[in-house]
């Protein structure tokens, strides 16, 4: 959504590494599951609503408030954990035992069920909504948008409060499975995101793109990183193939778009 409307969201790692400690903390302070799932989601949701008010506020370009978010939001984070794993709460229950994956259902763990259903609700939203038609007029042309009467600055907002609210979902989830706050969770995680996004069919200039084709592109990034670890390459190429890949993909779309 956020890149088809034309715009780069740098600080999802952070939102994700905020919410999921957030979560891990509301744990160790005695909260129910319920209630520190909440805190997380509403802290997320509200994370994305601040880029998007900061962007449309100032009159500045999403990827210039986010570069400073990824700071703002990680360093909270590291304030809130003092730098450290959170832990020191119970394990033994349905949350970490369900969607940490030692139950699944039907033989699919509860992440790719939460992948599934986030994809073809995100895909219905985006392709057979005015919501995501607007979101798509915008990033076509944003000055014919606006003159056709659509509200620029608020669907952005909208757009941005729901990538947080994604986010904060996959932070749940990777709470789970880790069973720990990490304060290095979702470190890069905004280089993948890119890159899945634009191997996936959306056009890094906005206009069009396609929520399940970012899914298949994140399966490619991760299919990659694996299997360099499967070969016992260095972590450190890992982050170097993801760049290439951000390039090739980036040169790619230049040339389809020229040729277009």
């Amino acid at each position: 959504f956020v890149i088809a409307m034309g715009d780069i969201d740098l600080s999802v790692g952070s939102i994700w590494m905020l919410n999921s400690v957030m979560m891990a903390v509301a744990l160790r302070d005695n909260y129910n599951i319920r209630s520190a799932v909440a805190v997380c989601m509403i802290v997320a949701t509200v994370c994305g609503l601040v880029n998007g008010a900061l962007s449309v506020a100032l009159g500045i370009p999403t990827i210039i408030v986010t570069l400073g978010t990824l700071s703002l939001y990680r360093g909270l984070g590291l304030v809130v954990t003092n730098a450290s794993p959170v832990s020191g709460y119970n394990l033994d229950n349905w949350f970490f035992t369900w969607i940490g994956g030692k139950d699944p259902v039907f033989g699919v763990w509860i992440s790719v069920w939460a992948m599934l259903i986030v994809g073809v609700l995100g895909w219905i939203l985006f392709n057979h909504t005015p919501f995501g038609r607007r979101v798509q007029a915008i990033g076509s042309n944003r000055q014919a948008a606006l003159f056709s009467g659509i509200r620029i600055a608020r669907t952005r907002i909208m757009v941005m409060t729901l990538m947080g609210f994604i986010v904060g979902i996959a932070a749940v989830v990777a709470l789970a499975f880790n069973r720990n706050g990490s304060p290095t969770v979702g470190m890069g995680t905004e280089l993948n995101v890119i890159a899945a996004t634009i191997i996936g069919g959306t056009a890094l200039s906005g206009g069009s793109g396609s929520v399940l084709g970012a899914i298949l592109g994140a399966l490619i990034i991760a299919l990659i990183q694996n299997g360099l670890a499967l070969l016992a390459v260095p972590p450190a190429w890992s982050t170097a193939v993801t760049g290439i890949v951000i390039i090739v993909a980036v040169t790619l779309d230049y040339f389809i778009k020229r040729r277009a």
